[in-house]
């Protein structure tokens, strides 16, 4: 049994596939847009079905976007048949194509040959960390959303890894200065003040706001 996305705007083909591939007992989730999924919900799912002509962030963009924070298969349906589309849906990540309409019989067979050779490497989940669309290279030290770098310092980096793997827990300014500078570090403690506010706005590019004050105590990762 696989956990399969399917992405269409049109309801009754969503319908049609849900049902078909709930027949072979996978789990299906079916929406007609990707407005209010994060990449850490996206890359629970084996496989992504995706249509191309949609209102709006088509499949191609949608999967340009995706492609380097997402490991699973994507398979886009469409009914765009030239080569031109074929090749540029292929180009920029698709796995496969599965031309619009199309045999129930044709879209299983079509699944179960790509759950079974999927080879990809798995983000190690010992080295990656995600928090909604942001992703944590624990081993690159680097933060990306959407596959977009978000480049902060070495200092930076190592106060939003800290806040954020401890997501919820509030922590002093006096405690995050020990936590990330050497014991004979010449930086004063004041600086983790102008460390947070430049972080916030290195996040604020993408409208995200993880690291709120807590008044009095300190700063917490939510």
């Amino acid at each position: 049994m696989a956990n399969i996305l399917t992405v269409d705007d049109e309801v009754a083909i969503l319908r049609l596939i849900k049902k078909a591939l709930e027949l072979k007992k996978h789990q299906v989730t079916t929406l007609e847009n990707l407005d209010n999924m994060t990449l850490e919900e996206l890359n629970e799912f084996d496989l992504i079905l995706l249509d191309v002509m949609m209102p709006g962030e088509d499949g191609f963009q949608i999967c340009k976007r995706l492609r380097s924070s997402i490991d699973v298969p994507i398979i886009f349906t469409t009914a765009k048949s030239d080569e031109n589309s074929i090749v540029k849906g292929l180009s920029i990540g698709g796995d496969d194509y599965i031309m619009k309409p199309f045999s129930i019989h044709e879209l299983n067979a079509r699944i179960e040959a790509h759950l079974r050779r999927e080879t990809r490497p798995k983000k190690n989940k010992n080295n990656n960390f995600f928090d909604g669309d942001i992703l944590f290279d624990l081993q690159a030290k680097r933060i990306t959303v959407y596959g977009k770098e978000i480049h902060l310092t070495k200092t930076q980096y190592n106060i939003c890894e800290l806040l954020a793997l401890n997501k919820g827990k509030t922590f002093s300014k006096e405690y995050i200065y020990e936590a990330v500078y050497s014991i004979d570090s010449d930086s004063q403690i004041s600086t983790i003040v102008e460390h947070i506010r430049m972080i916030r706005r290195k996040f604020a590019q993408f409208d995200l706001t993880p690291i709120n004050t807590i008044w009095g105590v300190g700063y917490i990762w939510e």
